[in-house]
């Protein structure tokens, strides 16, 4: 039996699935990100913030549905230059259901560096080679749970920065 075998359970409402796994956050991610100032647009319940904390300051929040804590209830693609003033990256977990993610991807990098939590086999896609050649690091994550019962899922998962421009550059990509 193969790992799409399994019946197909329905996707959550807005594709919302915390980033609550701790092995979410990999080292070389805490290597970019310490020290440094970012947004999370795609808020949810904080789970990301929570695990980042030690290592860089939020200091942007929104989501699309009102949310814990103080985010903003907004449309990521909403979101403009000037309201991320002094942040120096945009890092969330995205909505991967491709109607979603494609504005994303279109948008948020035009505004920061943007991190992205995506499934690794993502970037094997045709409809992401016009963003691979935007994309500076792919950073391996392997498999994660995203339930509370700590069961890892059947797929791999990797952090990618994109920029707004061709990156001109081979991407970097770094092993587990």
């Amino acid at each position: 039996m193969g790992k799409r075998e399994e019946e197909k359970k329905p996707r959550r409402a807005a594709d919302f699935y915390a980033t609550i796994d701790p092995d979410a956050i990999v080292p070389k991610l805490v290597d970019h990100l310490r020290g440094k100032t970012y947004a999370e647009p795609c808020y949810g319940d904080g789970d990301l913030e929570d695990q980042l904390m030690e290592v860089a300051v939020c200091k942007w929040r929104s989501d699309v549905r009102e949310t814990v804590g103080s985010s903003k209830v907004m449309d990521a693609l909403e979101i403009k230059r000037q309201d991320l003033q002094n942040i120096d990256y945009i890092v969330t977990n995205p909505p991967y259901d491709w109607r979603l993610l494609k504005p994303l991807l279109d948008h948020l990098p035009t505004l920061k560096p943007t991190w992205l939590l995506l499934p690794a086999d993502m970037m094997h896609n045709k409809r992401m080679g016009p963003y691979m050649k935007r994309c500076a690091w792919v950073l391996s994550v392997g498999r994660l749970y995203w339930m509370d019962n700590e069961i890892k899922g059947v797929d791999n998962y990797a952090w990618y920065r994109f920029h707004d421009f061709d990156y001109g550059y081979d991407t970097r990509f770094v092993g587990r």
